[in-house]
């Protein structure tokens, strides 16, 4: 059986553009691209205290009470996890690169052990601990809607 050389030759291009429209049409369902910055409100006061009792449990042992990184001897090196140093570590991602830091790689012993809603209620936790105001609806815990939401540090006043 013989086989068409020219086929053979365009098929990794052919596999290439494939790839391509895959990767922009998967880019263009994230979000509306209508984006919202963290200091409009865009978590609640219920969602936040729900977040700092996932933090009392499974995040206080490396981030510390405050969420200012390992602050105990015993704790494992940690980076804080709040207010401006984090804000500026995370500023310009979207939200939904942080919930699935935290919903895959937290805690780093157990990591994926936090639900959906445990990994956004902690980042409601670690928006109110940096003074970022609440609002009247909740932070949803699907990666492409936090898509929308992006990550500042606090505007100049």
């Amino acid at each position: 059986m013989k086989t068409n050389t020219w086929i053979t030759s365009m098929t990794p291009l052919v596999i290439g553009a494939a790839l391509a429209v895959i990767s922009t049409s998967a880019i263009g369902q994230q979000g509306s691209g209508n984006k919202m910055s963290v200091w409009s409100g865009v978590y609640t006061a219920a969602q936040a205290k729900r977040g700092e009792a996932v933090h009392a449990g499974a995040c206080v042992s490396c981030h510390g009470r405050r969420l200012n990184g390992a602050g105990e001897p015993d704790m494992p090196a940690s980076p804080g996890i709040a207010r401006e140093g984090f804000l500026r570590k995370w500023a310009g991602k979207p939200v939904a690169e942080l919930f699935v830091y935290v919903r895959t790689k937290m805690p780093p012993d157990t990591p994926g052990k936090l639900t959906d809603q445990e990994a956004i209620d902690a980042v409601a936790h670690m928006f109110a601990v940096s003074d970022i105001p609440t609002g009247d609806k909740e932070l949803p815990s699907d990666a492409r809607a936090l898509a929308d939401f992006l990550i500042e540090v606090q505007p100049k006043k």
